[in-house]
């Protein structure tokens, strides 16, 4: 699946705590990252929340929409304590 950074924008701040576009894709290409679809969201919208190890060992939590065969990146942040226990141990 090919992977669209054009939701995010180094002006407005999208790339936090130093993140690259290289280790997002290293989450991604991680296959134990864990996949989870967001509550209160249309299935239709197909918004979804990869959690995961980066090449830089830390745990990325990237929101992201599928369209037309393309993930297109909307969010990524560096997860805390509750989102690492949500979203990857309880996985």
């Amino acid at each position: 699946m090919d992977i669209d950074f054009s939701g995010l924008s180094e002006r407005n701040g999208d790339y936090p705590d130093r993140i690259t576009q290289s280790e997002i894709l290293s989450v991604l290409d991680n296959p134990r990252h864990r996949l989870s679809t967001l509550e209160d969201y249309p299935m239709k919208d197909f918004y979804t929340i990869a959690c995961g190890y980066s090449s830089k060992k830390r745990i990325l939590l990237i929101a992201s929409t599928s369209e037309n065969l393309k993930r297109k990146i909307l969010q990524v942040k560096v997860a805390d304590e509750e989102e690492i226990e949500h979203f990857y141990c309880a996985g």
